[in-house]
This record gives structure tokens, sequence and C-alpha cells, in this order.
């Protein structure tokens, strides 16, 4: 059995002293939930509310939510995520933190099966930012999984243009198959930009992945808004 317990009671201990620190809420609707170039709602709308804890140091936790569909019987995932981030001087920032990821459902028991804790490393230099996940039980399959994701932004009129670029690789392709060497690359080129106390990115994601459907090309429009406590 997972052993997800821990990290929630960490956050609730954190969250406690917010009286000390800063708590914010974003609330997100985007017309389709990418995870990594994949759809996790089938291409259909998600709605996705945070809420984030920073003791204005480094420390910081939060909890994040949304609708999926990829499995019968589960509808749900609910994220906690412990990190904290270093600015080690006016261009680099570092940030290292752990991720449960939790889903759920009419189905219960196959639910919690694709639960999965993970590791993040990200190192930024002003907008260019190399990110590294690691799990060793990807979407419960028990089979390793990492991702390399570089990050890049472009100001561009009011708001700002994103370039993305990824690599997912499973390390055990008999637990989670990918392609015939166990990986795919996903990339996107987005806009954003603020407007009307929210924040509109359109976003054109695409990947070579070899399942139909679910890593296809997709234009996706998000809106969201956050709110401090």
């Amino acid at each position: 059995m997972r052993k997800i317990a821990p990290v929630f009671s960490v956050l609730a201990v954190l969250i406690s002293a917010a009286a000390q620190a800063e708590l914010s809420s974003t609330v997100t609707l985007t017309s389709d939930y990418l995870f990594n170039g994949v759809t996790l709602t089938d291409h259909d709308p998600a709605l996705q509310p945070s809420l984030d804890w920073n003791n204005g140091s480094g420390l910081y936790a939060g909890f994040w939510a949304s609708n999926v569909k990829f499995a019968d019987g589960t509808d749900l995932e609910l994220d906690a995520t412990v990190g904290h981030w270093w600015q080690l001087n006016a261009d680099w920032l570092l940030d290292a933190g752990i991720a449960q990821y939790t889903y759920h459902g009419s189905d219960g028991a196959q639910s919690r099966g694709f639960n999965f804790p993970e590791a993040y490393l990200k190192i930024a230099y002003r907008k260019t930012k190399l990110s590294y996940w690691y799990t060793s039980d990807y979407f419960g399959a028990g089979g390793g999984h990492y991702i390399v994701a570089l990050n890049h932004g472009i100001p561009l009129g009011q708001g700002e243009l994103l370039l993305q670029v990824d690599r997912s690789t499973s390390t055990q392709t008999d637990k989670f198959m990918r392609d015939n060497d166990g990986t795919y690359h996903h990339w996107r080129l987005a806009y954003q930009q603020a407007a009307w106390g929210m924040n509109f990115l359109l976003a054109f994601d695409d990947t070579d992945l070899e399942l139909p459907v679910l890593g296809d090309a997709r234009l996706s429009l998000s809106v969201s808004k956050t709110f401090q406590w």
C-alpha cells in the first residue's frame, strides 16, 4: 500500500503556520488537461484548484486537484507537494522537492493503484529552466520513470512566449511501455498574458508517442485566477 499519509501530515502542519507566511489559491479552467503532452481528460475540459503555502524564504507546500478521465472508475486527481527553492544569485535559482500523486473515483481500489510519488530538481538561469523528475513507481506500474524538460520564456508584446521540450523515459519497459525503447518526446509552444486580473494561456502541444489519440497534436486554452489569503 502506498504510504501517502506522511506527506499530507507534513503539509497540514506547514499550512497551519500560514499566519507567519503566505497562503494563496489558484483556480484554473483548461480546455484539456495535458500531462507531458498526453491528455488525462480524454480531451475534455478540466477544473483545477490549488492551495499554496510558502514561508517567504524558500520553503513551500501545496495541494492541487483536477478532474480526470483516463481509466474507468477514476475521475479525480489530488496531488501534494513539498519543496524548497534557493536564490543562488541574481540570475540562478535552484528548486528541489517531492510530490505525491493520488487518484480517486468510484472504483477505489483501481484508482489507488495509479498513485505514485515523485522527486524533482530544477535549475533556472533567468528565463531558461532545466528540470528533472524521477519516480520508481510510475502510475503504480512498478517501473522506474524519469522526465527531463527544458523551458525558455521570451517577452512578447504584453505577455510571454513559452517554449518547452521534454523527454519521458521508462527504465523498465516491461512495466510501463512507451515505444520500443521506452521513450517519447513532447514539445509545447505557448503564449501567456495577464488581463482583467486573470492569466490566459494559449498552447500548442504535440508528441511522437506512438499511441492513437492520447498524445496527438492539440491546441488548448487555459484561464486562471489567483487569490491571496
